[in-house]
């Protein structure tokens, strides 16, 4: 899974499923994030809306690298 970045609308991002071909609707990083992060829901892609590689013009989006640091929650 990659994560790709608008080159023309600040904030926008999409999900690259390079082995399935497929990519996310565009959405900004904190509703990908929102979905990721969700423990109750358990990760499922299906809650994006996926489109077939081919429907984008990967010429207005770039490959986008993010380190995502491990967190700890301690439930008071």
């Amino acid at each position: 899974m990659k994560l790709l970045k608008s080159v023309k609308f600040h904030g926008l991002f999409r999900l690259w499923n390079v082995k399935e071909k497929e990519v996310t609707d565009a959405l900004f990083f904190s509703e990908i994030l929102k979905f990721i992060s969700n423990q109750e829901a358990n990760w499922n892609p299906g809650f994006f809306e996926w489109y077939h590689q081919e429907e984008i013009n990967f010429a207005d989006w770039q490959e986008f690298e993010i380190e995502v640091l491990p967190l700890l929650i301690i439930e008071q």
